[in-house]
């Protein structure tokens, strides 16, 4: 974003240090060691050990660095600096003392092998896609750290991590609890319900004059005018900006020459290809033979017993399925994630050559270059406009953030007044409408602008704002103008919203009581279609429906899904209101349990190891459990 240049700008190398400081995973930084020498006082006594005030608010920063840098302008100071997230770190750090006592004690080790590969995986220390040893020494200074100390620190989580996966992914499940799930997850129902709308309701419900005066008396704290300001500012947008830029022919030549291999085009060919195809995990056996099928293809077309027009037409017309074949029609490289068959294809020397068997995912391919398209560089008129284009989007986007540079100076060196800013930008100053903390139109829609305007300094002390990116290219500098307090409305003023209020309240009433009489009758043996007619409601009948019905309101569904089985010759009866306060009573007749086969194997497979893992994660939650009750621990939290 265009204002975060300036914020980088005038932070430098700062801005930079918090850059790197956001970058280090807490999963890898806060819940392990720290080993540097802690303060005179400790967070914790861990059994044998001590967690120092020092490593406690490191990581206690870093966790907080984190959320801010996910949560952005959303972060709430109360989880930010409240007693909640300390104790939540504190607690973090316990767990891991406690874990790393017992994998000590139980002789889980960690090799220097393991060690290295984990740590050159870490996304974090990635750039152009591998590990970059000057990234990973330059996060650690900016962090305090030196290597010694964060592998062994990664040493000690890995360590722990053994314990972990130990139970979790021995955890299993039995073809018995399957069938018990899938039985649930895949159980339906046979459902009817009748919907009463709130809004007919509402549409009948009156109010006497007594009942408004009554609701006004009781009320009338809450019943006032919001405050409200009305704003002036200074607009600049990007498009405004672009509108007055001019571009020459000489700048366009020159922009050309120097990005004239942004507009080359790269030598593409033309190929067609016979597939001998391997069935998914083939084994060694299957692959050998079909590439002993493809050579022999190759073998027959080279001897000149067939053409390979001849045999790609067989391989079209095989109905085995093991064969294939087509044209592939212009192939770049870079097309393919698998790289092989471009190499294959580029590496023949002339049209009409045929490669050697070449390995992909599908099996394997005979590839014969049909034609070359040379590489070449787009003339400067072919692409003029395009260069045009870019250059002036480049040089309104440099004049942009130059006119917002000035603009943030003018404003702040004149905090109480726009004209400054306008005359110098030869922008003018516009007023807003009055708008309440809710919004208004055009600029004051914009959270970031009621946020601003009814910030403690543009409100109370009376200053321009910092310059606010609405948008993209478009940002704003505004000021108060004129401001109105809170005040009391009077009956007629507020009348309308009270009638509103009551009929609603009346509506809901009488629905809720309409709702439990239906469902009462419906006990008695009455027909749902029949009370529905009698009651204003629309009677539906879905039949049969699953967990996951999307013709079915969420909310009947899992009221349907609550209800107990219904004994033979009855039904279930139940209610439950839907989110636009709509009222429904529902009966379900029977239950029918799902069947193994409900799932494929493969959603099975993947149903099983879900569960597993779910259960394994209980299962050691539960071990972590029982090993904190059974080491001394001693927190301060008056110390935190």
């Amino acid at each position: 974003m265009l204002l975060q240049k300036i914020r980088d700008h005038a932070k430098g190398w700062f801005a930079y240090t918090i850059v790197g400081l956001l970058t280090i995973p807490f999963a890898v930084w806060g819940i392990n060691y720290y080993f540097e020498a802690g303060g005179p006082m400790d967070a914790a006594v861990v059994g044998g050990g001590k967690i120092t005030l020092q490593e406690f608010q490191r990581a206690y920063q870093q966790q907080r660095q984190q959320l801010q840098a996910m949560l952005g302008g959303n972060a709430d100071p109360a989880l930010l600096e409240g007693p909640r997230l300390k104790q939540d770190v504190l607690r973090q750090l316990i767990d891991e003392r406690v874990l790393d006592q017992v994998v000590r004690d139980h002789g889980f080790r960690v090799g220097d092998r393991q060690l290295h590969d984990a740590l050159v995986a870490l996304p974090v220390f990635q750039q152009s896609g591998g590990f970059n040893k000057d990234l990973y020494e330059r996060l650690l200074r900016n962090q305090g750290y030196t290597a010694t100390m964060f592998e062994e620190s990664l040493r000690q989580s890995l360590t722990t991590g053994q314990l972990r996966d130990g139970v979790v992914e021995s955890t299993l499940i039995t073809p018995t609890e399957m069938e018990q799930i899938v039985a649930l997850l895949k159980q339906q129902r046979d459902l009817r319900y009748v919907v009463l709308p709130l809004e007919r309701y509402i549409a009948k419900a009156s109010v006497d004059d007594a009942a408004i005066a009554e609701y006004f008396e009781r009320n009338k704290d809450r019943l006032v005018n919001p405050e409200q300001v009305q704003v002036q500012f200074v607009e600049l947008k990007l498009a405004q900006v672009a509108e007055g830029i001019t571009v020459g022919e000489a700048e366009l030549k020159a922009a050309y020459q120097e990005q004239i291999a942004k507009y080359g085009q790269p030598e593409e060919r033309q190929a067609s290809h016979i597939l001998v195809k391997l069935p998914p995990n083939a084994g060694e056996t299957e692959v050998e033979q079909a590439r002993a099928r493809a050579q022999q293809i190759l073998d027959s077309i080279r001897s000149g017993a067939k053409s390979f027009d001849q045999a790609l037409q067989e391989a079209k017309a095989d109905t085995s399925g093991q064969l294939e074949g087509d044209e592939l029609g212009t192939i770049g490289k870079g097309m393919f994630d698998d790289p092989a068959l471009e190499n294959a294809l580029f590496a023949l020397p002339k049209p009409g050559e045929i490669s050697e068997p070449v390995r992909m995912p599908a099996g394997f391919h005979l590839v014969r270059l049909d034609g070359v398209t040379p590489a070449r560089v787009k003339p400067f008129e072919e692409v003029r406009e395009i260069v045009a284009k870019e250059l002036r989007q480049q040089q309104a986007e440099n004049r942009f953030y130059e006119i917002t540079q000035n603009l943030a100076n003018l404003s702040y060196e004149n905090r109480d007044s726009l004209e400054p800013a306008a005359k110098a930008l030869n922008a003018p100053i516009q007023e807003s409408g009055w708008f309440s903390r809710k919004g208004g139109e055009g600029i004051t829609a914009h959270p970031k602008a009621i946020d601003s305007a009814f910030s403690e300094d543009v409100l109370k002390r009376g200053l321009n704002s910092e310059p606010l990116e609405l948008e993209p290219g478009h940002v704003v500098v505004l000021r108060v103008k004129n401001h109105q307090d809170a005040t009391p409305r009077t009956l007629e003023e507020a009348r309308e919203d009270i009638v509103k209020v009551l009929r609603e309240q009346k509506a809901r009433e009488t629905l809720a009581k309409d709702a439990e009489t239906l469902k009462t009758r419906a006990a008695q043996g009455e027909h749902l279609q029949t009370l529905a007619a009698e009651f204003g409601g629309e009677y539906r009948n879905p039949g049969l429906v699953g967990r996951d019905a999307a013709s079915v309101d969420r909310a009947v569904l899992a009221a349907a899904f609550r209800l107990p089985r219904p004994e033979t010759g009855k039904v279930a009866l139940g209610s439950t209101a839907l989110a636009n306060g709509d009222q429904t009573v529902l009966e379900v007749a029977r239950v029918v349990p799902g069947q193994k086969d409900a799932l494929s194997e493969n959603e099975q497979r993947a149903l099983s190891q879900q569960l597993a893992r779910q259960a394994g994660s209980s299962q050691f939650a539960s071990l972590l459990d029982s090993l904190r009750i059974k080491t001394k621990i001693v927190v301060y939290d008056d110390r935190l």
